[in-house]
């Protein structure tokens, strides 16, 4: 699963509320964070690793807006 972090949601603040966001989901899926401003990518660990649902989706969008999140 693919995390877009746009360039004003790079916080300590809204990083912190993603990771408690992800450890709550917790699957077989690895996640990687995609930070826009740099053109960076960052494979979190296995203890980030999620199970996608659409709950999980709209609440990566919630936090980090429309089309945050994609899985490939």
């Amino acid at each position: 699963m693919y995390i877009k972090i746009a360039a004003p949601r790079e916080n300590p603040e809204t990083l912190a509320r993603l990771k408690s966001l992800l450890a709550g989901h917790a699957g077989p899926l690895d996640t990687v964070l995609f930070y826009e401003r740099e053109q960076r990518t960052l494979a979190l660990s296995d203890s980030y690793r999620v199970r996608p649902s659409p709950e999980l989706f709209r609440a990566i969008e919630a936090l980090l807006g429309e089309g945050a999140v994609v899985v490939r």
